[in-house]
This record gives structure tokens, sequence and C-alpha cells, in this order.
């Protein structure tokens, strides 16, 4: 659909790349047997041209899976990756200020209880945001800065904060979720001034060289360039992979990381050890963080209950990111999956009287607020944005929609509590909701 590209401002050959740095004999069968079946898994992905990066996962401390998937082999490639290469891993910074405010609390520093009022003046409900509520997502601050679209390069850390300080509260401090990364910037600003440096500069210094995080560093913001070998980003555009910019301009300089799948499980092993693990893990005792933006993708995950962690790095953002990821899950637990496969999905024809129940415009918070209509046309759903159709959609069952029959993305209608519906629009495998108006 077109509003991928609207939202988002947004290979022609293959192979199934490097040998596999594992050591299959040494593992037990059992362990061989998900080791075989993480591989086949990524070929396969590969091969649909769905994959372009690195994958490592170990359980119980033990080497599985370290390779790099290549959808061309050619070294001198812009496509081309090795388990050694640096890749953007945009949110999961978040994860390292999570670590940092939980080191600055045991050192007495910080308290995930104080409010913003003791870091800045002025700030709206400042007595009743917590450090907390940001990590959390809890502080009614909006995903991102309203009227400055392409300009967010350009902002200093104080400034984004002077900027979160004129938005309005998306609902009351606590009393609801709403990714932030507002609500980040504001961390990032409140670790640096405890650290009386910059950001980027307190994840090398505090996270980096500790942890012998070598071939990790930041774009901005650090005393020294630790670029070494990145990855350069790439679209599918007209069937082509297309390169773009790993700095794109309308996104925040203030923690644009880089790190490689290493240095990434050098990190997690760091995380599990305490005080750090009981701050961070979930009720489920996970640990995990994903991140990407146009052309990148990154996860990192550990379940310290079944004993198992992976990273994934893609620089190529075609893959279905979330199904990947709840099937990496699956085959870490010795679970089955469904290897991919192309997909030929089947249309069915519809009342009209069953369309017209979707009619309405929908609200997509998680993409800045982006508002869609839904109207029946000729027999069939097609979606508008600010009055232009940018798609037309065809039935799969009564609430499943899609456009390409090749692709798994899909606009699924889900009754709420009004008694209406609600959407839930698939893209790159990730999937928003959009609230009925």
């Amino acid at each position: 659909m077109r509003y991928c590209w609207i939202v988002f401002g947004l290979v022609l050959s293959f192979s199934c790349a490097e040998k596999n740095t594992v050591q299959n004999n040494e593992l037990s069968p059992k362990m061989e047997s998900v080791s075989d079946s993480l591989d086949t898994y990524f070929i396969k992905l590969t091969e649909l041209r769905k994959f372009n990066g690195v994958v490592m996962a170990f359980k119980q401390d033990t080497l599985l899976l370290e390779k790099a998937y290549n959808l061309n082999q050619d070294s001198q490639s812009s496509t081309y990756v090795s388990v050694d290469t640096q890749f953007d891993i945009h949110s999961i910074s978040k994860l390292m200020t999570y670590y940092l405010v939980a080191k600055l609390e045991s050192e007495g520093t910080l308290s995930r209880n104080q409010t913003l009022d003791m870091f800045f003046e002025g700030f709206p409900k400042g007595k009743d945001i917590t450090i907390k509520m940001l990590l959390e997502h809890s502080s009614g601050l909006p995903r991102e800065l309203s009227g400055i679209e392409g300009q967010e390069y350009d902002l200093t850390s104080d400034e984004i904060v002077n900027l979160a300080k004129q938005e309005n509260l998306l609902f009351e401090p606590g009393t609801d979720v709403q990714y932030s990364n507002v609500g980040y910037e504001v961390l990032y600003n409140i670790v640096s001034k405890a650290y009386a440096k910059s950001f980027t500069q307190c994840v090398v210094d505090e996270i980096f060289v500790p942890l012998g995080m070598d071939n990790s560093g930041a774009h901005f913001f650090t005393k020294e360039d630790r670029i070494k070998n990145m990855a350069q980003n790439h679209v599918l555009k007209d069937s082509l992979l297309v390169k773009v910019d790993n700095i794109q301009r309308d996104e925040f300089r203030t923690a644009r990381l880089f790190s490689t799948a290493m240095d990434l499980k050098k990190f997690l092993d760091h995380l599990k050890q305490e005080p750090y693990a009981s701050f961070l893990k979930n009720t489920n005792g996970i640990i995990a963080k994903d991140g990407g933006s146009k052309g990148i993708r990154a996860q990192v995950y550990s379940d310290l209950e079944n004993n198992f962690d992976f990273v994934l790095l893609a620089n190529y953002d075609e893959m279905p990111f979330f199904d990947t990821i709840d099937d990496m899950v699956k085959l870490l637990k010795s679970e089955p999956v469904e290897y991919p496969k192309e997909i030929n999905r089947k249309a069915i024809t519809l009342d009209e009287e069953v369309l017209q129940q979707y009619e309405g415009s929908y609200t997509f918070a998680d993409f800045d607020g982006l508002v869609l209509e839904v109207k029946v046309e000729d027999g069939q759903l097609i979606i508008l944005q600010d009055g232009e159709t940018i798609g037309e959609l065809q039935a799969e069952s009564p609430t499943v929609f899609f456009e390409d029959p090749k692709a798994a993305e899909s606009f699924e209608f889900i009754e709420n509590e009004s008694g209406t519906y609600n959407a839930l629009m698939g893209w790159k495998g990730i999937v928003v909701e959009g609230k009925r108006n």
C-alpha cells in the first residue's frame, strides 16, 4: 500500500550466505536440531527475499547459530554483511537507558520515583510524571513532537525537552500506555545531566567500554569514531533493493547507536546479572527490545526462565519482523513452527452490508496519529488518506482484508466495546491498531 511510504516518509540475486560458524558436532542432538531448524528458517526467509542480516542464538550458554544471510554473495554489494558488521540499533538504546537508570539508582544518584519537576522547570504535570512512567511509556507524552517534521535532526537534547514541555499529554500520567520516543528523549537528557556528558558518551563510557563492546559506538556526540564496518540500510521499491541513508533528517540524533551481534550478546549477558535482571525483566522473565527505522531492523531477546538468548540484525526491512521473532522464540523452545513460504492469498466476495459496517475513519496513534478512512466502492473496501485513495482491499475472510496476495500484511477489523470496529493494520511484520473515530 502507498500509505506505508506516506507514513514513514518514507536484489535480484540471492544465496544462503556464509558457512555456519557453529560447530554442530559439539552440540547435543537436541541442540543440533534447534540449530539446524533456525538455520533452515533463515535460509528460506532469505530465499524469499525477506531477510538480509545476521542472526546469533544461544541456549544454555551454548552457541547454536552465528551466521550472516545475504541476498547477494558479492562482498562488494551494498547489501552484503558479515557476522562482524555493525548495524544501527535505534530503539535498543531505550534498553540501554533502562540499564543506566538502574545503575544510577543502585548508586543512589537517581530514583525511578523521582518526578520531572526535580529536573526541569515548567514541565506540565511535572509533579506527577515519574522516571518510571517515562521508562514504561505511561507518562502521557506523545510518540513524536508535533509540527517539526524533518527538523528533528537539528535539535539539541535541551531543545527537545523544551518542545516536549509544549506538547499536550494524551492522558493523565500513569493511567494508560502509549509508546513515546519523546518520553525517552527526556530520559536521555536526565541521564546526560546525571553523568555531566552527552547521553551517547554515557553509553560508551558506562556500557561499551566496561563490557568490552569494542565494535559498538554512536554516530554523534562522542569523543571517538568507532565505525569500522557499518551496514548500509535498504528498502524495497518497485521490486528492487534501494539504498537509503542510515541517518534520516526526521530522526533525533541524541541516541543514534550502532553495534554488532556479539557485542549485543555481551550486553544481554550483563543484564542477566543482579540488580539489573530484576529491574529489567518482565513478568515472564524476559528481557527484550526491538528497534528499527527505514531500511533497518534489530532485536535483542533473553529468556531467563528458559535460558536462551538471541540477537537479530537486518539492513533490509522487508522481514515480517514480529512473526519472525515469535518463530525464533518457538524454535528455541523446541516448539513447531511453519517455515517461511511463498504466500498466495485467495480473495472471497462479501455482501455489501458486511463491508458497510467497516466504513469510517480510524486513528493510528502509533503512526503519529495517522487517520485513514475506509469506504465501500464498487463492492470492495478502499482506503483513503486526506481524501486520496491509497489502497484497495480484497476480502480473505469476513474480517480480514489484503491488497497484495503475495504479502502477509492485512487489514483486520475487530469489534470494540462500543459495538463498532477498530482496525489492525499490518506493515512489514508490524501490527498497529487504529481506533474508530
